[in-house]
């Protein structure tokens, strides 16, 4: 029994140093490792979130997409907001082209972490020109692009005007905007110079005259003709050959226009007489003042034989009446340079061959606005080899044969023949016929008496 109660007291005792065991290792863990636990769990914590902040700190300056211009440098401090040490670029800088405009991917490297960022190269630089001054007339307005040269800009740009109600309504000097603006917006305005010619007056045509072609010559309807403009410097000139018929002789007209840029014209028309020879119209030798004084002498001579109440056929008869009375013939006595000289020689003298008194009837006739052409005797060795003039007068809606030239016995004057009466007249009035206007083949001669320079009362007038 004695053995079972030491047990007992053995197992009691043991169990108290057990008790008393557990309890100071109870109290060393409180003491000391639970704080030691408690302080590795929140260290750990503690690193977390600082490591978390720090990465997130490092994430915060990386730009993960980057706008710049063309042609900008770039390097780490284009991506980070604050470059971190041991940056890098994982992506070959280099071999992006930074003058080409475009989108580009980009990949950098911070210790073990890599960013992904998109590089965006744009134009943000203005379009430059440089200007082109401008000459235009009232109303007319330029291309804006002819207006500036030497554009440049990487995307391409439009051109426009930058006040589009600008006027081109007034001549002056002015400076107008030309506005250039590409594709991202960008804009610049070139400030050009522009003239407004204001410009009304119409080109000024020299040297047009009446004048003479001998038929089957070459046309030289340009020589001598010059067309000067105040504003444009080469203003066009139109000739207007519509009416004159080359091929017969006869008087046409003929008309210059000159025209400058602006539209402005002005015209001229003269009277282009083709002719048999070259003495049977106005030649080189006629200058105007020679003419004027010839139409001069003639105006006072109609002055003294008819009245505005003629008629055509009267005046026409008083003309050669005239001529056949005052100019006595005298064969090889005129001045053959040309008709006005002969016919201001044959007035002053009151002598003449045929070609002085056609010249006077010529100079008569005009001033009296009676149509008339030269005729000349063809062939020339029909009557002995000589030249003969008479004249061809639109009279009565035709063309009658009139010659105050006198022949051989015969005293008076041919007035209004036809080509058979004229042909049997006597004076050898031979010609080419194919190369004169249609000729009347009405007879009037009943109805005329040259010489006592009458018209019958019963003329059949048309």
């Amino acid at each position: 029994m004695a053995d079972s109660i030491n047990a007992e007291h053995r197992k009691i005792k043991a169990d108290y140093k057990f008790r008393n065991f557990l309890s100071v290792a109870q109290r060393v863990t409180a003491l000391l490792v639970l704080p030691l636990l408690l302080g590795i769990g929140i260290g750990a914590v503690v690193c977390v979130c600082l490591y978390n902040e720090a990465v997130d700190e490092l994430d915060s300056r990386v730009f993960h997409e980057v706008t710049v211009g063309y042609a900008h440098h770039i390097d780490l401090s284009t991506f980070f907001s604050e470059v971190p040490e041991g940056a890098q670029f994982v992506t070959d800088i280099n071999s992006i082209d930074t003058a080409c405009v475009g989108s580009y991917p980009v990949e950098l490297k911070v210790g073990d972490r890599v960013y992904d960022s998109v590089l965006n190269i744009v134009d943000t630089t203005p379009p430059t020109a440089n200007p082109v001054p401008q000459e235009v007339y009232v109303g007319q307005i330029p291309d804006p692009a002819a207006c500036v040269q030497d554009v440049f800009d990487l995307s391409g740009c439009s051109i426009e005007f930058n006040d589009p109600s600008f006027k081109f309504e007034f001549g002056g000097h002015y400076a107008f905007g030309v506005k250039l603006t590409d594709s991202y917006g960008n804009s610049s305005v070139v400030d050009v110079p522009v003239y407004i010619k204001d410009d009304h007056t119409p080109p000024v045509i020299e040297g047009a005259h009446d004048f003479n072609l001998i038929i089957g010559d070459a046309l030289t309807y340009r020589e001598g003709i010059t067309v000067t403009d105040d504003f444009d410097p080469n203003p066009v000139l139109e000739i207007d050959t519509s009416a004159v018929d080359p091929h017969t002789i006869g008087v046409y007209p003929l008309t210059y226009t000159a025209r400058d840029e602006c539209g402005n014209s002005v015209s001229e028309t003269v009277n282009v007489t083709i002719v048999s020879m070259w003495t049977a119209g106005i030649g080189g030798a006629d200058d105007q003042a020679t003419i004027d004084r010839a139409y001069g002498m003639a105006d006072g001579i109609l002055a003294k034989i008819t009245d505005s109440n003629m008629n055509n056929v009267q005046k026409a008869m008083l003309i050669f009446y005239w001529v056949r009375h005052h100019i006595s013939p005298s064969r090889g006595t005129s001045d053959y340079s040309s008709w006005a000289n002969a016919a201001i020689k044959a007035f002053n003298t009151r002598r003449a061959s045929c070609y002085g008194a056609w010249a006077c009837c010529k100079a008569l006739l005009d001033r009296a606005g009676i149509q008339n052409i030269c005729v000349t005797r063809y062939p020339k060795e029909a009557y002995n080899g000589r030249t003969h003039y008479w004249c061809l007068c639109y009279l009565n809606g035709g063309w009658y044969h009139c010659d105050a030239y006198p022949w051989q016995g015969q005293n008076s004057f041919l007035f209004m023949m036809t080509d058979k009466e004229v042909k049997t007249a006597g004076g050898g009035h031979m010609f080419n016929e194919s190369i004169y206007p249609d000729r009347a083949t009405e007879s009037v001669q009943r109805y005329v008496n040259p010489g006592n320079c009458t018209v019958s009362r019963n003329f059949p007038y048309h």
